[in-house]
């Protein structure tokens, strides 16, 4: 696991932003007319390429939700998959093919890396309160959407490298 504890939003951004290069790279390190064989790739873990980036692309889409819920400072109530990955099911969610995906992981990505840097400073200790307990805060979110699409990319390149 990706030790994210002294990430800080500025290299949040350049993290986020980085991720769509990385994994079209590492998809593309096959060869680009293998994407949809190389996303089907099952991993050591047993999951998949495609899963993997459907994952990342949810959370990215799911972190930046939680982070409009906390800047106003009204202390919402997020769904645990915020902090939780084994809280996360992304069963309802249509998956199409690699193309779509790798463009909507950049989208999110984007987005996310966009709204990270026009958070003024004191709001990054704005907290939450997370289904089932807890809370967290805004930079919480953040290190653990960075973390999940580090994680998720390093187990995309040893499902594409193989045994």
């Amino acid at each position: 696991m990706t030790d994210v504890s002294s990430l800080m939003p500025p290299d949040a951004v350049v993290a986020l932003r980085s991720f769509p290069r990385r994994y079209t790279a590492a998809v593309d390190s096959a060869g680009h007319d293998e994407r949809g064989e190389v996303t089907r790739r099952i991993g050591p873990d047993g999951v998949s390429v495609l899963d993997l980036l459907v994952d990342t692309t949810r959370t990215l889409e799911v972190a930046g939700h939680a982070i409009s819920q906390i800047l106003p400072g009204e202390v919402p109530m997020l769904p645990a998959s915020v902090l939780d990955p084994t809280d996360r099911d992304w069963s309802d969610y249509d998956i199409t093919d690699a193309e779509s995906e790798l463009a909507l992981l950049g989208a999110e990505a984007t987005e996310l890396a966009d709204t990270i840097e026009r958070v003024p400073g004191a709001d990054w200790e704005l907290t939450a309160h997370v289904a089932g307990g807890g809370s967290c805060t805004a930079l919480d979110v953040v290190r653990e959407a960075v973390r999940t699409a580090a994680d998720n990319l390093r187990a995309a390149n040893r499902a594409i490298k193989g045994p």
